[in-house]
């Protein structure tokens, strides 16, 4: 199988209602589809979902320059069977420095198309047995009002859903935790999205929510500040969860080192797709820590099929935060059957998705794309 060529399609993906925390407010989508192509006629599809406040990359920065970078390394390339792939995408992951985004659209594109040219599906490369699915974690944002909650809650209530993570950075945060503790009568996971300019301040509103039974905070502070994140540890004894700030092999071992974690949360679009999020899965494990599975607010479904199959071959979660939000999310997709990202046979071929063609064309965002040809 040779690489013949490589696409970027830009897509613009409206939302159904506002999504938002801490740091954005979110209305739409903008992810860029990576096409590659082979000698055979087959293609693979993979996604690019660019969070500049993550790992720095953005739309424009992936369609001018590292996009085509990394699209020129892939194309006429030679591959003999799964084993060769994965040797490429493992010495490619080792220099794509914080471009894990990128990285992971190329990753998965590349997977799937291999899949169908030597059949295989790819939960294989993980090299693991697969597991049951994973239940669905709740993540409850700013755009659910306060007036909203009680009934909010209650819904959850009924629906037995037991894992939820809510956002946090409001002036009513205890009432709005209240409200869903109560109704739920479980341990609540909360999320700052580094809301929080201080461990001080950190420390602080985590002691308001005393009376709140808390599971974990994640990213209290802005990444990188690991004293403060070790002292919020000490001083509150909540779990203090990574997210922002891991994204690389440097950043896990930075944590680890610096004790500033207790749980590593896996995104595969921040974390360089199935293989970096693998590294630093077993980092975590090697060292004790936990691990939590999510997936990224506004992902079509090749991420959300992508995260489905981690948390299948991948032992250690709990849960998969986002798992199936797409179908109240997402306005649009660019699956043929949406619901297939979840529920499709983990044994097919590839991606084990069809993604359609005709809809990335109809959500590309006009004059943006992106694909020379070798």
């Amino acid at each position: 199988m040779q690489v013949e060529r490589f696409e970027l399609h830009p897509v613009r993906l409206p939302l159904r209602a506002p999504f938002s925390h801490a740091r954005y407010r979110r209305r739409e989508s903008h992810a860029i589809i990576v096409v590659l192509r082979c000698q055979t006629g087959l293609a693979g599809f993979g996604e690019i979902l660019p969070r500049d406040y993550v790992t720095g990359e953005t739309v424009e920065s992936v369609l001018t320059t590292l996009g085509p970078a990394m699209g020129a390394r892939f194309t006429g390339r030679h591959f003999d069977d799964r084993t060769s792939v994965v040797t490429h995408l493992h010495r490619e992951l080792d220099h794509a420095g914080r471009h894990l985004a990128t990285f992971c659209g190329f990753e998965t594109a590349l997977l799937d198309l291999a899949g169908h040219a030597f059949g295989f599906a790819l939960g294989k490369v993980l090299g693991r047995k697969a597991g049951p699915p994973l239940p669905a974690g709740t993540v409850i944002g700013f755009d659910v009002t306060t007036e909203a909650l009680p009934r909010h809650a209650a819904v959850m209530r009924l629906r037995h859903t037991r894992h939820v993570k809510m956002k946090v950075g409001l002036v009513d945060d205890v009432e709005r935790l209240t409200i869903v503790a109560e109704a739920l009568g479980a341990p609540l996971r909360i999320d700052a999205n580094a809301a929080w300019e201080s461990a001080a301040e950190a420390v602080r509103r985590l002691r308001s929510m005393r009376a709140i039974p808390l599971a974990s905070v994640e990213q209290p502070l802005a990444p990188y500040d690991f004293v403060g994140a070790r002292r919020i540890r000490q001083e509150t004894g909540i779990p203090v969860v990574a997210d922002e700030g891991l994204c690389t092999g440097e950043d896990a071992d930075r944590l680890i080192e610096e004790r500033a974690a207790d749980i590593f949360n896996i995104r595969l679009a921040k974390c360089g797709g199935l293989l970096g999020a693998l590294r630093l899965v077993e980092r975590a494990q090697a060292n004790g820590l936990r691990c939590h599975l999510g997936t990224m607010v506004g992902e079509s479904g090749i991420l959300t099929r992508l995260a489905e199959l981690f948390g299948r071959f991948v032992h250690g979660f709990d849960w998969l935060d986002g798992k199936g939000q797409n179908a109240w999310l997402l306005a649009n997709d660019v699956l043929e059957e949406p619901h297939a990202a979840v529920h499709a046979p983990i044994s097919a071929s590839g991606l084990g998705v069809r993604v359609s063609r005709d809809r990335i064309s109809r959500f590309t965002m006009l004059g943006e794309n992106h694909g020379p040809t070798r």
